[in-house]
């Protein structure tokens, strides 16, 4: 199976300029503030331009760059704005994993044309997020990663099967995943590009770093037999709204909580998710809190379902005191209600593409997803005369 990968270049960067656009086109430097004992995470375009890089002390990077914003790394927002991202891949590839906050991995195993396919995705993920990326795709994941960190936003590099040892052997030692320690002692040996640890003795980079060294030749060998392993989801989704001036139970109070359950419902339904139990928190203005959660009898995204549970309950939380925070927080997640059906209804389908949809519906949702009816000999009631047992295809 062919794997693609997308990468989010400077995703912290991104996010903060997507929350605030004053800071386009400035020196952006993420990790702390300047006079803070703590080193840089990310820098913008504009902030390498002065000498910034990524893991040096924020002094020394405000000795270079004294007219640059500093702002902490809110990992928190990060991972949200991520959430979005990916949610939004799943839903155009029955097989996506979050490897790491910038990259993403999707299968191609049912797409015929995989440029065409990754392209589509980027375009699409970029013009419902704002969010850029760019895209590579190899056999393994890590040439599907380094390809996708090689290319500039919008563009996709393939690589074909006799074209990815001499791209990956091509690449600087640097874009290995290696400790700092170990990358430092291969320059010390003279080492700068991935295909120079070919020349050296079988057996001594086992001998110098001893699993890492191993793991490190693997890669440049090409060989990494991980798979992509399905995506499942966050385990909760919040929403939040903070008010500039408290608020009393009213107009204002109850229009920010429709909309905050009509937000929620709206991301459920991108996750292709339901959700059994709903937390209602309140923040007041005498700065205590009152919470209450809500337990349903079946998985719900229904916005009046919620609605009727929440809205009696807002009026009796706020006790007549002023709000100055709602927190809404779906959680015990699990897929949307399925039902049964058959592909044999209508015309016949061919073989194929009975497997090709069965093994799209296995992907997203597991093996167990799709069963098969098995006739029985001997049963006297009609329910003994059958059974349902798991669907198992062959492997292409």
């Amino acid at each position: 199976m062919r794997i693609a990968c997308l990468y989010l270049p400077g995703f912290a960067i991104q996010v903060e300029r997507q929350t605030n656009p004053a800071l386009c086109g400035t020196p952006l430097i993420i990790g702390g503030y300047h006079h803070e004992i703590g080193r840089v995470r990310q820098v913008s375009e504009e902030a390498v331009a002065y000498g910034l890089v990524e893991e040096m002390p924020l002094r020394q990077a405000y000795s270079l760059c004294p007219c640059g914003v500093f702002l902490p790394y809110r990992e928190e927002s990060y991972r949200e704005a991520y959430s979005v991202v990916i949610s939004q891949v799943g839903q155009l590839c029955p097989l996506v994993e979050s490897e790491s906050l910038w990259h993403i991995l999707m299968g191609l195993r049912y797409e015929r044309n995989e440029r065409q396919f990754v392209d589509e995705v980027i375009y699409a993920v970029q013009q419902h997020t704002g969010f850029h990326m760019s895209g590579g795709i190899a056999s393994s994941r890590f040439a599907a990663r380094l390809a996708a960190e090689e290319m500039a936003e919008s563009q996709v590099l393939v690589l074909d099967d006799d074209c990815e040892l001499p791209f990956l052997h091509s690449l600087p030692v640097a874009r290995l995943p290696v400790s700092g320690a170990t990358a430092h002692r291969l320059h010390l040996f003279g080492i700068s590009r991935v295909g120079d640890l070919l020349q050296l003795p079988s057996g001594a980079l086992e001998a110098q770093f001893g699993s890492e060294g191993q793991r490190i030749l693997d890669f440049v060998r090409g060989v990494d037999a991980r798979s992509v392993v399905q995506w499942k989801g966050a385990h909760e989704v919040v929403q939040a709204k903070e008010f500039d001036m408290p608020v009393g139970y009213g107009g204002e109070l109850i229009e920010a909580v429709h909309e905050m359950i009509a937000s929620l419902c709206g991301e459920l339904r991108m996750r292709w998710q339901c959700c059994r139990r709903l937390t209602l928190v309140l923040c007041l203005e005498n700065s205590g809190t009152r919470y209450d959660t809500f337990h349903f009898k079946e998985p719900t995204v229904l916005q009046m379902a919620m609605e009727r549970r929440l809205m009696s309950c807002v009026e009796r939380l706020a006790g007549g005191m002023s709000v100055t925070e709602l927190r809404l927080t779906a959680s015990d997640l699990c897929a949307e209600a399925g039902w049964q059906s058959s592909f044999l209804d209508g015309s016949l389908r061919s073989s194929a593409h009975f497997a090709e949809a069965v093994g799209v519906l296995q992907q997203r949702y597991g093996r167990d997803v799709m069963k098969k009816v098995a006739t029985r000999r001997g049963g006297r009631l009609p329910e003994e005369q059958f059974s349902f047992v798991s669907c198992e295809l062959e492997e292409r």
